[in-house]
């Protein structure tokens, strides 16, 4: 009998820690995203003729005529944590988009134990899943694409199984992936990602090519990543499907995406798109946002053409992502005038504050 069933969360997770060389490269590159957003807030304070104070333990202050935000990294503080946690939840993200009328991937909640409901649900659909925690990380992690036969199945699930026992099967979306940035119901900023990819100089292998990306990222300025590119089993099955494997070795000039997912591109790979959204997905999203009381968000859309409305045909919004990764607006091949999306957001959260501290309520409280 399988005892997959009746190990705790904290077991499966503590799996996590067999992982020793993607534990490491987080690690080198936690270090680059501190020095990342340190340099971005200090120029978005610039930017915005607003004050920067560094403060202890990650934390930033920004402040303008006599008001002040906090932020760390990424993080703002717009949705409580009930929010974050909820939506941090794949399973229950899909639930409540049901609930509100929109169209979600055919998926399946399943356990390592449960591995026969899981074939079924393969065989069934007969198309690619992807495999994934329903919670408990983020940037890819623990995500499997391409899955066509039971096998593959079960090591994605084992994989996946080292962030959260509870697992995720769903129908793989053909089409480009997109980030949809919403704050507070506005659309603020909207990027094609394309998947992460080396190019080949006749000498070097994959693995090489992509631990010389990796040296690259670390050490590059201005910044072009922020995540460590790795070969992992999404990246194997990828290159098996196109004939290669990590050992390949490419020839001068030839490109080879890496991978599938697309979280841990670079900057040349993320293209802005603002101007080509269509109208009835901007209102869609914003009206998602509002239905699932999320006031930051990226929403992400698999999509054909993301200038045509999303069909089950075209596109599907395939998940709502709270502290969404500023960097990802930032770090991008075609960088357009006007305020920056940092920008856009600190004015935004400066704001806010400004009419806090205004308030009747407030200035009672402060008497």
């Amino acid at each position: 009998m399988s005892l997959a069933p009746h190990l705790t969360r904290a077991a499966f997770r503590s799996l996590r820690l067999l992982d020793v060389p993607s534990v490491l490269a987080q690690v080198r590159f936690a270090e680059l995203r501190r020095r990342y957003y340190a340099a971005y807030w200090s120029r978005t304070a610039q930017e915005i003729g607003a004050t920067y104070e560094t403060l202890e333990f990650g934390y930033t202050r920004l402040g303008r005529s006599g008001t002040s935000v906090i932020v760390r990294g990424a993080e703002v503080r717009l949705d409580d944590h009930l929010t974050l946690d909820l939506m941090g939840n794949k399973a229950m993200t899909y639930r409540l988009m049901t609930e509100l009328g929109y169209a979600v991937p055919r998926h399946l909640r399943f356990r390592v134990g449960g591995m026969a409901a899981a074939e079924a649900f393969l065989r069934d659909l007969r198309r690619p899943l992807v495999v994934k925690p329903v919670a408990g990380t983020g940037g890819g992690r623990g995500v499997t694409t391409g899955i066509t036969d039971a096998g593959t199945l079960a090591r994605a699930a084992w994989s996946a199984s080292r962030f959260d026992p509870d697992l995720l099967a769903e129908e793989q979306l053909d089409g480009h992936s997109y980030r949809l940035l919403f704050l507070d119901g506005r659309l603020v900023d909207a990027i094609r990602r394309d998947p992460p990819r080396v190019t080949g100089d006749g000498r070097r292998c994959i693995t090489k090519l992509v631990a010389n990306e990796n040296r690259k990222r670390l050490s590059a300025l201005p910044f072009s990543a922020l995540s460590p590119l790795a070969i992992d089993r999404d990246s194997r099955l990828y290159l098996a499907a196109q004939h290669l494997t990590p050992r390949s070795v490419p020839a001068m000039g030839e490109t080879i995406i890496v991978k599938r997912a697309v979280n841990q591109n670079n900057a040349a790979e993320n293209v802005v798109v603002r101007d080509s959204v269509h109208p009835s997905t901007i209102a869609s999203g914003a009206r998602l946002c509002a239905a699932l009381g999320v006031r930051f968000a990226g929403i992400d859309i698999l999509a054909r053409d993301i200038a045509l409305p999303l069909t089950r045909d075209n596109g599907l919004i395939g998940e709502v992502n709270t502290t969404p990764g500023l960097h990802h607006h930032h770090l991008v091949a075609n960088a357009e005038p006007g305020l920056s999306v940092a920008g856009q957001v600190a004015e935004h959260l400066l704001s806010l504050a400004g009419e806090q501290s205004t308030s009747p309520r407030l200035n009672m409280a402060a008497a």
